[in-house]
């Protein structure tokens, strides 16, 4: 009985260390741009069966294990940079953008955009970002004679370009949207890929259906609350004692046992 209290004990430790690793990355993303914070998810073990009341047979737990996590989609708040090239997507939907170089796609919240050395348009990583038919946003054809001042960008995420003749549309951003976004895999970065579950995405026109408004000059701040991480940060390290005191009890049980045979 002892060891199974150990091993019991053991599963919970286990259990929520990796439910504080959870709460840890929470926290060390409160003020990522466009991150989702995960909430950690909780279930028993069970080994066998035993007898219960009036002859009936119940199942014997042996400890916990985490189940997984689930994403909390809802937009974080907007954070206002004054750059016309930081989007942010009020509601539904993801950035596209492309990573030229092994040709792989990814979906971010992320929107610190801006013009790289070739005109395109792109994110923190060099990754171009694509417009409303799956092509790489290009802002100026040669950056070293540019044909525009300014730039601004309506909540339809249509680009334009102003000079002195007016305003010019450049292009469009487009915005993709998913049936089941928990589908979506975190890949770093504060990239996504599609997963198996998250069916395929669809891009749409900022604005209309499900897809969200753009905002520009804002960011979408993290939605990371930290006064109830840290109120479940406190619930786990006093569960994660709880149990290492369990195998300090089954230890003296043992070696109570022990001292008896000798």
């Amino acid at each position: 009985m002892s060891t199974n209290a150990m091993f019991t004990a053991v599963t919970g430790m286990d259990t929520f260390g990796r439910a504080i690793s959870v709460v840890a990355d929470n926290i060390a993303n409160a003020n990522t741009t466009g991150y989702k914070s995960e909430t950690a998810h909780f279930g028993d073990l069970v080994s066998g069966y035993m007898t219960g009341g009036a002859l009936t047979t119940k199942a014997e737990g042996i400890g916990s294990t985490l189940l997984g996590t689930t994403t909390d989609l809802t937009t974080g708040a907007s954070v206002s940079s004054g750059n016309w090239s930081d989007l942010m997507i009020q509601g539904n939907g993801y950035f596209k953008v492309n990573d030229a170089v092994n040709t792989a796609s990814y979906y971010t919240r992320d929107g610190s955009f801006h013009i790289d050395d070739d005109g395109y348009f792109v994110n923190m990583n060099g990754f171009q970002v694509l417009d409303i038919n799956g092509d790489p946003v290009q802002i100026e054809a040669d950056p070293t004679n540019p044909v525009y001042n300014s730039y601004t960008v309506d909540d339809h995420g249509n680009i334009y370009g102003i000079n002195g003749t007016g305003k010019t549309k450049i292009a469009q951003v487009g915005v993709t949207t998913f049936t089941n976004p928990e589908g979506l895999i975190r890949n770093g970065s504060n990239l996504y890929v599609a997963g198996d579950t998250g069916a395929t995405g669809t891009t749409a026109v900022a604005g209309e259906g499900w897809a969200g408004t753009i905002v520009t000059g804002s960011l979408e701040g993290s939605n990371v609350d930290l006064a109830k991480e840290m109120v479940n940060l406190i619930l786990y390290q006093s569960d994660f004692v709880a149990n290492s005191k369990s195998i300090d009890t089954a230890n003296q049980m043992i070696q109570t046992v022990t001292n008896l045979i000798r």
